[in-house]
């Protein structure tokens, strides 16, 4: 069979004594889904080839976009196993309803792949209404597939909407588009690139030359989104 004389260590033995997470637990094949059961309530698994039982202590953390409940009544997925992993459940709204979060991920999947390649881009305030529109069927995981696709594909340092995959946004484009949506892009923009700047320089003043606005104009801009002074430093 190819394995070690002493056995070859599993997914819970690697992770005896932290956390195993289970991705996906929802696509587990039931005969899988039977050793998973007995692993949690012996709280001991056999390596391949072994015969000594390794005694287990382990935290197990799964997630699934499936229904559970559903493939439950429908002989999909164990019953014991279900009750078993669910412990303390935790509802994750899909990315449709929570559009709020669109902003912060895409900026952090661009610096992450902008790293990643050594690359510089930014995605235009029209594709950002675009991305805000969108249903996102496939939620985080196809929003962050998306931005790496751009980034990769797209010609120039900016992403506008000759990149976008029709195919991937439906019709997004050639929908009338819906100035909130961009307005408020542009506002989360200014007010990340106003809280770097003061973060970076410590005062008000300095901040202010390094973004091309009066001092005044900086301030006032503070006070509309809640960027509160650091007090221990004196204002200039």
């Amino acid at each position: 069979t190819g394995a070690l004389k002493e056995g070859k260590p599993g997914l819970f033995e690697l992770a005896n004594g932290g956390t195993l997470f289970l991705d996906e637990v929802g696509e587990l094949p039931l005969d899988l889904q039977v050793k998973v059961l007995r692993a949690i309530q012996d709280r001991e698994v056999y390596r391949i080839g072994g015969k000594k039982p390794i005694q287990l202590d382990v935290r197990i953390v799964s997630a699934t976009n499936r229904d559970l409940e559903e493939m439950v009544r429908e002989k999909e997925f164990r019953e014991d196993l279900y009750y078993r992993l669910k412990v303390v459940p935790i509802y994750i709204p899909p990315l449709r309803e929570r559009k709020d979060d669109i902003l912060p991920l895409v900026t952090e999947f661009l610096n992450n792949f902008n790293q990643k390649y050594g690359l510089q881009k930014w995605i235009h305030p029209e594709v950002m209404g675009l991305l805000l529109e969108y249903d996102w069927p496939g939620n985080v995981r196809e929003l962050e597939n998306l931005i790496e696709r751009l980034i990769v594909t797209s010609r120039t340092d900016c992403i506008d909407e000759e990149n976008i995959d029709q195919h991937t946004l439906g019709n997004l484009s050639q929908r009338g588009k819906k100035p909130t949506l961009l307005k408020e892009y542009l506002e989360y923009e200014e007010k990340r690139m106003i809280t770097e700047a003061y973060q970076m320089t410590n005062s008000t003043r300095r901040a202010a030359k390094l973004l091309g606005i009066s001092q005044s104009s900086l301030v006032k801009k503070m006070q509309k989104y809640g960027i509160e002074p650091n007090p221990k430093i004196k204002s200039d």
